[in-house]
C-alpha cells in the first residue's frame, strides 16, 4: 500500500504521516516513511523524530533536493526491502502556485514509474479551522493529483470543519480519516 499526503502549508501532513505509520506499525506492517518535504526547514527533522519514536524506517534527502528524487529513493528502498506500507509526506503547497502543483504531478509520475503495480492512495489534508477556501483548494489538488480521500485534521480546535461535507459531496471524494491534535 502506498500513501501520498498532499495539502496546503500547515494542514497537518507530517503529523498525519506519523499517525498513519503508528497505526500500520501496530497492525504488524513494515512501514517506510519518505520525507519529501525538502523545503520546510524542519520538516525532515520532524518526520525523522517521529520515525525514531515509532521505530519505523525513513528515507530523507537534503534541504532543497528535488522531492521527486527523494520519492524515487523511497520507492527503491520499498521494493528492495519488501515493506508493506510506503507513506510519502510532501511539501505544503499553495494551491495558487502552478509550479508547485506541477511538482506534485512529477512526484506521482516518479512513483508510477517505480511501482506501477502498487495502488496509490492520495490523501488530501483539510485543516478543520479553514472555511470555504478549502473547497477551491480541493478542486485544484484533485485536478493535479487525483485525490482519492480526504483527511480532516486538527479537530481538537474550536472549528469543526463543516466544509469537508461540501468537498466530499461536490467532488465525490470520501472522507477517510479525522484527526485530533499532535498525539498518536
Amino acid at each position: 500500500c502506498l500513501v501520498i499526503l498532499v495539502g496546503i502549508i500547515g494542514s497537518g501532513k507530517t503529523t498525519l504521516a506519523a499517525k498513519l505509520a503508528h497505526y500500520h506499525y501496530n497492525e504488524g506492517k513494515r512501514v517506510l516513511l519518505v520525507a519529501a518535504d525538502t523545503f520546510r526547514a524542519a520538516a525532515t527533522q520532524q518526520l525523522a523524530t517521529w520515525a525514531t519514536k515509532l521505530g519505523v524506517d525513513i528515507v530523507t534527502g537534503t534541504d532543497g533536493q528535488d522531492p521527486a528524487s527523494v520519492v524515487f529513493m523511497g520507492c527503491e528502498q520499498f521494493k528492495k526491502n519488501n515493506y508493506d506500507i510506503l507513506i510519502i509526506d510532501t511539501a505544503g503547497r499553495l494551491h495558487t502556485r502552478t509550479n508547485l502543483m506541477q511538482e506534485l504531478a512529477k512526484v506521482k509520475r516518479s512513483i508510477t514509474k517505480q511501482l506501477p503495480q502498487e495502488s496509490i492512495a492520495t490523501l488530501l489534508t483539510i485543516d478543520s479551522m479553514l472555511g470555504q477556501n478549502s473547497l477551491e483548494q480541493a478542486k485544484l489538488f484533485k485536478e493535479c493529483t487525483h485525490v482519492s480521500g480526504i483527511v480532516l485534521t486538527k479537530m481538537d480546535g474550536t472549528a469543526k470543519g463543516g466544509t469537508v461535507f461540501a468537498i466530499a459531496n461536490e467532488l465525490a471524494i470520501p472522507i477517510e480519516y479525522i484527526t485530533y491534535g499532535e498525539g498518536l
